[in-house]
């Protein structure tokens, strides 16, 4: 018998529909400790009518789940802005009022909020390159304890810049504009600033997957996934590990093919020899990690190569964790993907230049010479 959960259907609606913990917690007032009481309770309401224990061998047992894993991350984030005194700040591209900022570079007129998540809030700024406008990405911190990940993010892409393959290889990476220190008149907080060049027409593989729910053509993958590997080696060989290949970090250009590795703010350089170790990780995406970053674990290349084929097992409609992958993925691919993502750090691809050309060689086999694969997004 179909069973409906008329509470279930509400809260499910309303959070799929928010975007921060604000729109699910409402108005919160009084001192922290009053925040996170008047919190607790309404999630411990929502809890009870939607927790998946309640919904063992019924049909809307995954639609319990998928609600309780969205409840419990907006819980986590309120919790975190109650307690960085964040909550209910977040600015709506409503409200933004435009403003600009001068460094020794250049002058950014910002012109509008793009997005505000958990560590940065991302702005469109007008500008000037060589006397010629130019749309710029500002990146701001929302809490000052998280200036470090900014500063490494700007050393990361400062050292791929003067690599001797950045002129032909910059195209895959974020490009750093500017980098600099601000301090907030109001406040007196000081925050670490980013510019990035801005991407038009570029699209996450998070953004592809909720249009494509139940994945991609194989052959539209395969582009993807070389352009990425080739983000890789580049990044490899200069001694970077990125640390954070998730579906919100690979962006895609669908009409020119193009893939974009951003927020390199995770990112370690020579880990060999410096010992440093991912030292943050996204909490969205906590399950995509591999285990040797929670026992920080000098990382090697192929951490990067294993959460790189995560996200094409996720693009193709597979299922990330357990790397299972529908029927209709050749089974020379899967069994690709999933030797990039074994358990034993030691046991994956370490050399991304290298699995391209196996690759390569594996889609020769497939499918015969190359051809340019068509792709849209609605």
């Amino acid at each position: 018998m179909i069973m409906h959960n008329a509470e279930l259907e509400r809260i499910s609606a309303s959070l799929a529909q928010a975007g921060s913990a604000e729109e699910v917690f409402g108005t919160l007032v009084g001192s922290r400790d009053e925040q996170l009481e008047a919190a607790k309770r309404l999630f411990r309401q929502m809890a009870k009518a939607v927790h998946p224990d309640l919904f063992q061998e019924r049909s809307d047992f995954d639609q319990a789940g998928a609600a309780f894993k969205k409840l419990v991350y907006f819980w986590e984030q309120a919790q975190t802005r109650i307690e960085h005194g964040t909550y209910g700040t977040a600015i709506s591209t409503e409200e933004f009022v435009p403003f600009s900022m001068r460094t020794k570079k250049s002058h950014y007129a910002v012109e509008r909020l793009l997005a505000r998540g958990d560590i940065s809030a991302l702005y469109i700024a007008a500008s000037l390159l060589d006397g010629a406008p130019i749309k710029c990405l500002l990146k701001i911190p929302v809490r000052p304890e998280d200036n470090d990940l900014l500063s490494n993010e700007a050393r990361i892409l400062t050292h791929l810049h003067v690599s001797q393959d950045y002129p032909g290889l910059h195209h895959f990476v974020s490009q750093l504009v500017d980098s600099f220190a601000y301090q907030e008149q109001a406040s007196g907080i000081l925050r670490q600033i980013n510019i990035l060049s801005y991407l038009d027409g570029f699209y996450s593989l998070k953004e592809v997957r909720q249009v494509y729910p139940q994945g991609v053509d194989p052959r539209h993958m395969a582009w993807i996934w070389r352009r990425l590997l080739v983000a890789l080696g580049f990044a490899h060989s200069n001694n970077v590990i990125h640390g954070a290949v998730l579906p919100t970090h690979v962006l895609i250009h669908p009409r020119l093919h193009g893939v974009i590795l951003i927020d390199w703010s995770y990112a370690v350089l020579a880990p060999s020899a410096s010992g440093e170790s991912i030292s943050a990780i996204s909490r969205d995406y906590r399950d995509w990690y591999p285990a040797e970053v929670f026992v920080r674990e000098v990382p090697l290349p192929g951490l990067d190569i294993a959460m790189a084929a995560r996200c094409m097992i996720d693009l193709l409609g597979g299922d990330y964790y357990t790397r299972a992958m529908p029927d209709s993925v050749p089974w020379q691919i899967q069994s690709h993907l999933k030797g990039c993502t074994l358990p034993n750090p030691r046991q994956r691809p370490q050399d991304a230049r290298v699995l391209l050309a196996d690759f390569d060689a594996l889609i020769q086999r497939l499918w015969g010479g190359r051809t340019f694969q068509e792709f849209s997004m609605p």
